[in-house]
Formats: structure tokens, C-alpha cells, sequence
């Protein structure tokens, strides 16, 4: 601790890890146990905590951001999406014993020279491997050409080798009564898969499979990514791999894409969730355009063009508490109120859905709107009901500021 506190310890300690030379060089004096992500910045290892994973321990799952803006954020699956703070990962690996004004203390006895405590400061390891703030023209174009090879061999929904495809939202209980805008189907794509053989990472080629494949698109409407969901023959969710959705290296310009499930034309109105059958599923409840986020934690950046709607509903999974994370609320809503709070400011007028749901003891997490659509038929409801209905499944009713119209209805 320093002699003196002539500045707030939060500020305190940014100033010591900027001039240590950031975070990434501070992890590594703090801790020993992310040297393995340290020294591979941006490529996936083992998770070291391999407690918080149930199935295969968080093998090669955890990484570094390869990002300088958001340097030293550690990502993980079982960490929140979007991934936590370099803080917040010195205390879940017990700084300060996880407490965090301790853990302050402990990072300024480390890195001021003038500290009259000196505690024992582990070495750093060796520097870590920094990619490129921006994209050169060499990896836009590689990224952009592997995007190319994809697109070529996708057929639309309704195509005769589709079949998987319409099985895959049949079994979901979301027929295809119409064809999605930027959700297509690939007959046969490759899967790849990060193996260890004799000691070494491969990334090896596991087969091809059934997929249906998405467009990401920026605001000025250009594809910055696709998005790729591995099915079976008969319509199920691939099963012995890793990740069952996968997205590829984006194009620049991905952050704040969506994808476009269902676009109605004319439509002043717009849903937004994450996930592409979950977009589906309230398009057809509620037969205005509907578009699907990569993951909640993108949803809090989500572009939305004033020019072409009005209103947006954001219809919000209701997840698990974070308490690990300061937080009394789960993902799924803290990132959707972010993005709320994002529409109201840019003038739309916002609505907020999410499910009133008790998830049940043990279970990681309840029912999403997808769920709820199914199991309660809203589907077959005469379409001035179905959103009468959901209304009656979301918390308090539903948040529906600016939205007089509905409110009357309802």
C-alpha cells in the first residue's frame, strides 16, 4: 500500500498497471495460473478452472482477448458471455482472498516502488504475444474468401437438399411457414476441431456435416461474418463435438451486426433477441421483423437503423443470478436492459419482455421465449391473441414504454 492516498485506489491502481505496461504484464506478476494464456494471447488453452466445467473440463476453452481495448479480458463459457475483467479474474483466483478492495491493496504492494509493505512478487513470464489492433488487408482478405467459400455452397430453406434444415425447426416445434431473409442451409460443411496430438494443438478436420448458416450484417448492411449451426440428417443438434454453434473470424465491421431472421417489408416495428430460432419464433408469434444477436453480451451494442423503425422490442432471456459478478441478475437481462437503455436514448420508443419464470433447483437455467412460444401453442392462437398472450408470461406484463397501442389491447 502506498504511503500516501492522495488519489482513489481505483485510480490508483490504473495508473501503476498502465506504467507497468498493462494488465497483461500484471496478470502474469500476480498469479502463475494463466501463464499458459498469457504467453498465447488470443488462441485458446485449457480453462484453469476446470471445476466450473461439467462436461470436458474446459479443454482449450479459455482465452485471452486478443483486443488492446479490452486487454486482459479473460473469455471463457463458464465465464459471462462478452468474458470478465483482469480484476475480476484475480479475485475468482482468490486475490485478496476474492475480496476486492483487498485485492486493490495487493496489485498497488506489487507495482509501487514505494510501498512500505514488500510482498513476495512472482516473476512475470515471458512477454506476451500481442496481435494487431486492426485487421491487415492480407487477413481481411483470407477472412473474406473463406466467408466467400461457405456462401457458395448454401441453398435457401425451401431447396429439395434442405430437408435437414426444415426437420431441425420442425423438431422445435417452429415450422418454416415462410422462408427466413439471412438464414440459409449448407448440405455439407466442414467442422474443425482443435485436437492436442502428442503434446501439440492441431486444429484437425472432424467431417461435414448438415448446417444452417446465417448472415451477420453491419449497419450499412454488408455480411461481416456467418454464423453456423451443425445439425444431423434427421434435424438434431450434432452431437461429440465441442460446440455445436460455431461463428467464423469476422470481417471488420462485426461489432454491432445482427442477424436479419425475418425482415417484413414496410414493418416500422422490429423484435430483437438472441439466437436464430428464438428470432424465429417470435416472428411468427408476432409476424413483424425479427432479428437475432450472436450472444447477449452483444445485444447491449446492437445497431438498430432509426431511419427504418420506430419501435423495438427486446424480448430478454431470464437467466440465472451472477452474483460472482456483483450482479443479483443473470446475463440474458443485464445485457438486454443495457441495450433498452441504449434504444430509449437514441429515441426509439423500447419495449422489454422477459419470462416470469421459477428455475427449477439444480438447473442451470429456465425456459426462454422459444419455450415458452411451444409449450404454450401460441403458434395456434388467431394472430391478434399471440402477443396478448406472451404479455401474460413476461415479468409485471411486460415493459411497454411508448407502446400505447399495445397496452390497450392488452
Amino acid at each position: 500500500m502506498s504511503k500516501k492516498f492522495d488519489k482513489p485506489l481505483v485510480k490508483e491502481v490504473d495508473d501503476l498497471v498502465t506504467k507497468a505496461g498493462g494488465w497483461l504484464n500484471v496478470i502474469g506478476r500476480m498469479t502463475h495460473t494463466f501463464n499458459s494464456a498469457l504467453t498465447n494471447v488470443g488462441k485458446n488453452v485449457d480453462c484453469p478452472f476446470t471445476e466450473r466445467h461439467s462436461k470436458n473440463g474446459g479443454r482449450l476453452g479459455f482465452r485471452f482477448s486478443e483486443n488492446e481495448k479490452y486487454e486482459g479480458r479473460a473469455i471463457c463459457s463458464c465465464l459471462q458471455k462478452g468474458g470478465i475483467s483482469p480484476v475480476d479474474l484475480l479475485l475468482m483466483d482468490g486475490l485478496g482472498g476474492g475480496n476486492f478492495v483487498s485485492a486493490m491493496r495487493e496489485i498497488v504492494k506489487a507495482l509501487d516502488p514505494d510501498s512500505t509493505y514488500k510482498p513476495k512478487v512472482r516473476q512475470p513470464v515471458k512477454p506476451v504475444v500481442r496481435c494487431a489492433k486492426t485487421m491487415t488487408a492480407k487477413q481481411v482478405k483470407w477472412r473474406k474468401s473463406k466467408l466467400t467459400q461457405i456462401a457458395q455452397g448454401l441453398v435457401t430453406l425451401d431447396h429439395p437438399t434442405a430437408h435437414p434444415g426444415r426437420l431441425y425447426f420442425s423438431n422445435r416445434g417452429i415450422p418454416l411457414s415462410s422462408l427466413p431473409t439471412d438464414v440459409k442451409f449448407h448440405p455439407a460443411l466442414e467442422y474443425y476441431e482443435d485436437v492436442v496430438v502428442d503434446g501439440e494443438k492441431k486444429t484437425t478436420l472432424i467431417g461435414t456435416f448438415p448446417a444452417i448458416v446465417s448472415a451477420f450484417r453491419n449497419g450499412q448492411g454488408r455480411v461481416v461474418n456467418l454464423h453456423k449451426i451443425y445439425i444431423t440428417e434427421v434435424g438434431e443438434k450434432l452431437t461429440g463435438v465441442s460446440k455445436v454453434k460455431k461463428i467464423d473470424s469476422p470481417l471488420p465491421g462485426f461489432e454491432g451486426s445482427s442477424i436479419a431472421v425475418k425482415i417484413v417489408p414496410g414493418c416500422r416495428t422490429l423484435h430483437v433477441t438472441e439466437g436464430v430460432e428464438k428470432a424465429w419464433s417470435i416472428f411468427l408469434a408476432t409476424g413483424e421483423s425479427a432479428v437475432a444477436a450472436y450472444s447477449c453480451g452483444a445485444l447491449k451494442k446492437l445497431y438498430v437503423d432509426r431511419s427504418k423503425y420506430d419501435r423495438v422490442v427486446i424480448w430478454s432471456d431470464h437467466d440465472l443470478a451472477r452474483p460472482e459478478q456483483g450482479r443479483d441478475v443473470g446475463d440474458g437481462q443485464f445485457f438486454a436492459w443495457e441495450l433498452f437503455k441504449k434504444l430509449t436514448g437514441e429515441g426509439f420508443a423500447v419495449g422489454f419482455m422477459m419470462p416470469v419464470l421459477v428455475i427449477p433447483e439444480g438447473k442451470s437455467k429456465g425456459l426462454d421465449w422459444e419455450d415458452v412460444i411451444v409449450q404454450n401453442n401460441v403458434l395456434s392462437f388467431p394472430q391478434r391473441n399471440k402477443l396478448t398472450c406472451l404479455k401474460a408470461h413476461a415479468m409485471r406484463g411486460g415493459v411497454f414504454r411508448g407502446f400505447t397501442d399495445l397496452d390497450e389491447a392488452a
